[in-house]
């Protein structure tokens, strides 16, 4: 039996030829965490900031980490653990942000997560729902519609923790159409897999007017 890919390898695959037709894989990628950094209201954990060519982006983690490193690391590194993969991601943010192709990098301002909690109840509504990932506030807007299994879900939502652990990996056997990625840590990875991400008030980079 073919064990799945997981969704970040696949992203890191989707992302690597780009780097290295832009000249930027060998680019120096600094990880630091930042506790003051806004968090989403789906998201738990470390803010790590990732700064990639003056694009800064974050990934909340499980853990610290804290490194200066390559974007290339990514490349035959097997992100086996939550933390390589929690890296992983946040470069993936980065650099794409870097690439001009996404533009959620950081979280809404805390003032804005009842209008964004209204706006999952709206997406959710009448849906069955798994959440891949922790989000608490989310299983409970599910209420009875939350189920046990992804297969048995009309709507799956992937939130950064969930998107760093082993369970990950059924996201490539499910249809597309019916996985969300949620908050500004997956955004990377669901942009470059070409699947649907809900952050409607994520912001781009804070070193930047873009805020």
């Amino acid at each position: 039996m073919v064990t799945p890919m997981h969704p970040i390898n696949s992203a890191v695959q989707a992302l690597v030829p780009m780097m290295e037709e832009c000249g930027i894989a060998e680019s120096p990628v600094l990880l630091t965490p930042d506790y003051d950094l806004p968090r989403c209201a789906y998201e738990k954990g470390v803010p790590i900031q990732v700064i990639f060519g003056g694009r800064s982006a974050v990934f909340v983690a499980d853990e610290i980490i804290k490194a200066t490193t390559k974007a290339s690391f990514m490349s035959e590194a097997p992100l086996k653990k939550p933390s390589q993969r929690a890296a992983a991601a946040g470069i993936l943010n980065a650099v794409t942000g870097f690439l001009c192709t996404n533009r959620k990098l950081h979280a809404c301002k805390p003032e804005e997560h009842p209008e964004c909690r209204a706006e999952v109840i709206k997406k959710i509504q009448n849906k069955r729902i798994y959440c891949m990932g922790d989000m608490p506030d989310v299983r409970k807007l599910a209420g009875d519609l939350l189920v046990d299994r992804p297969e048995d879900a009309d709507m799956v939502l992937v939130t950064g923790d969930g998107l760093t652990g082993d369970e990950a990996g059924i996201l490539s056997e499910l249809p597309k159409e019916k996985v969300i990625y949620v908050g500004p840590s997956t955004v990377g990875t669901a942009q470059l897999l070409h699947c649907e991400h809900f952050c409607p008030f994520g912001r781009g980079n804070l070193q930047t007017s873009e805020d």
